[in-house]
């Protein structure tokens, strides 16, 4: 099965969601669910479909809600909801215990995914991501670049390389990828249809903080020592709260979205399957 496969199951409560599975199940294999991050959707992590380190995994990578082509919620929806209806996913799938990987906004998913049944979750791996609610001057300056964003038909080239800022800029990943990315964002995410569902769950979200003491399941947590959204003393501070961290780590380099960068993609891919060979 090629990742470029996107699918589809409708789940019970009318929603349509879109995911893609780097092969078709092998229930003998760990399972590792994957959320993405913000203005993203599950082609997020290709570079993780297509090494082969990851061949050992059933890799399922799903649209957010407001992402993607996952449909069902309207215009209206939170973290939880994506969080719910991933777990109805699985379900279907037959998919008992899994492992679930989410990078930044991801992993606001990953984390109500083990607040919800944390039973199935065998560990979580995230990567750049907080639990606190929106600070009020992210909100402000985000509300800059939504405006910025949708003030013409099509987000200009300004808007674009700002938004790119998430992850470096347009440097820092591979001209074919952020071609990609760009496409998909003026496609996907052009205008106020487009953009604001998605933003209006990441700045609406609830904090969690007081929440992190009912995760009892084993967590890797990275995160980049250049991620400017979310501080690395901050993700410090709230993961050693956790009651079964199994390792904090900061990638020296690493921005806000590991995963899709260096170093952070090679920082996962040699302390994911140590995670998995101890916590299996």
């Amino acid at each position: 099965m090629s990742n470029k496969e996107l699918l589809h199951i409708s789940l019970d409560n009318g929603v349509n969601l879109a995911y893609r599975l780097s092969h078709p199940i092998d229930k003998s294999l760990p399972t590792i669910v994957m959320h993405h991050a913000f203005l993203m959707n599950s082609r997020f992590y290709d570079r993780q479909f297509k090494d082969s380190r990851y061949a050992s995994y059933n890799l399922i990578s799903i649209d957010a809600h407001g992402h993607g082509e996952t449909t069902g919620r309207g215009k209206d929806f939170t973290f939880w909801d994506t969080a719910s209806d991933t777990l109805q996913l699985l379900t279907k799938l037959d998919i008992d215990h899994f492992y679930v990987l989410g990078t930044t906004q991801g992993g606001f998913i990953a984390l109500r995914m083990a607040l919800l049944e944390p039973q199935r979750i065998k560990g979580l791996i995230l990567l750049d991501t907080a639990v606190d609610s929106t600070p009020e001057q992210t909100k402000i300056n985000a509300g800059k670049s939504r405006d910025k964003w949708c003030e013409t038909e099509i987000p200009s080239d300004e808007a674009i390389v700002t938004r790119a800022g998430s992850f470096g800029g347009p440097k820092n990943v591979d001209e074919k990828v952020f071609e990609k990315l760009k496409q998909m964002w003026i496609k996907r995410h052009a205008g106020a249809e487009g953009y604001d569902p998605a933003l209006n769950c990441l700045l609406n979200r609830d904090a969690i903080e007081d929440q992190l003491d009912k995760i009892n399941v084993p967590t890797l947590v990275l995160h980049g020592a250049n991620d400017r959204l979310f501080l690395a003393e901050d993700a410090k501070k709230w993961s050693s709260k956790l009651s079964k961290l199994w390792k904090f780590t900061i990638v020296e380099g690493g921005v806000h979205h590991l995963s899709l960068t260096e170093p952070g993609s090679e920082a996962l891919a040699q302390l994911l399957p140590q995670f998995i060979n101890e916590t299996l």
